[in-house]
């Protein structure tokens, strides 16, 4: 074996050897549940809803589109969680913005594309992405939805 070989070798036997803790099997193996109605009724104003992209999308996450102070909810195993923005923004037609829990366990990051509404019609059409991260596990998921508020950003 050369010796520019051998580390990655060393390297690939070692981490074939680590076996995940229980709280990394956890952390990987979350869910992502769809929200139930009522959830984020206390939310006002502009609304955002997400909803994983496919062909029977079900809403899993919601927040109020504001540009400071954003709240939203989205359930993690089942368990409905209050999310707060921590930064980033949004203008007429893309957004990007953090969230986190109480706990900063979870967190949210929200990307995507606001689309013109229909005419006659208050509803923008969005796409994008979530990235979830709690507990150390990530699941980044492609996202479709709507934003009820035309002339906000």
């Amino acid at each position: 074996m050369t010796k520019t070989l051998w580390p990655v070798v060393l390297l690939v036997v070692l981490g074939a050897c680590h076996k995940p803790t229980p709280e990394e099997k956890a952390a990987a193996a979350f869910t992502i549940s769809p929200l139930q109605p009522g959830d984020g009724a206390d939310l006002t104003g502009c609304i955002t809803k997400i909803a994983r992209a496919g062909p029977s999308p079900s809403y899993i996450l919601i927040e109020d589109s504001l540009q400071g102070g954003a709240m939203g909810y989205i359930r993690i195993n089942g368990r409905l969680t209050k999310i707060t923005m921590t930064s980033g923004g949004s203008d007429s037609i893309h957004s990007v913005r953090s969230f986190v829990d109480g706990t900063n366990a979870l967190s949210v990051v929200e990307s995507y594309d606001i689309k013109d509404a229909a005419p006659g019609q208050t509803v923008r059409p969005l796409t994008g992405q979530l990235i979830v991260t709690w507990k150390g596990g990530t699941q980044t998921i492609p996202v479709g939805g709507a934003r009820a508020c035309i002339d906000a950003p």
